[in-house]
């Protein structure tokens, strides 16, 4: 199954929050992970940010050990840049404005990977809210938020 993540399914996981058992599921079921270049710069900033809010809590190798983690995870996922390709689709989709900017972009990566795919069946994995419907409005597989 192809599969395409957003930063939440990833960071439930580093962060150990309470979907992580479901988000790890979504995770190990993908034959195939797909992304925007946008995840590793939301994850590692999301994980840099987590520690300087929390290093009085977290241990020393906190960072350190969670940045391994994640690269682990990153490796397994074939991303798409973001080019004038992008930006001309963005462009003609004017339903990618009911979410915010980095959210429109994984909806739109996900939608070019599907055309440039012979609309191939692909699973969209996210548990923001906008982005989730309009995962469901674009009639892309999806979990329940």
């Amino acid at each position: 199954m192809i599969a395409y993540f957003d930063s939440s399914i990833l960071l439930a996981i580093l962060f150990n929050e309470e979907r992580q058992d479901e988000a790890y599921s979504y995770w190990s079921d993908a034959t195939t992970k797909v992304s925007s270049i946008l995840l590793k710069i939301e994850t590692i900033i999301s994980l840099r940010r987590m520690y300087e809010l929390n290093k009085k809590k977290l241990n020393s190798s906190w960072l350190s050990e969670k940045t391994k983690e994640l690269d682990e995870y990153l490796a397994e996922i074939n991303y798409r840049i973001i080019d004038e390709e992008m930006e001309q689709f963005i462009y003609l989709k004017k339903e990618l404005s009911k979410c915010r900017s980095l959210d429109a972009i994984h909806i739109a990566t996900a939608l070019m990977y599907r055309e440039n795919n012979n609309n191939e069946n692909i699973k969209l994995y996210s548990f923001d809210n906008a982005m989730h419907e309009l995962a469901v409005h674009y009639k892309f597989g999806t979990n329940k938020i």
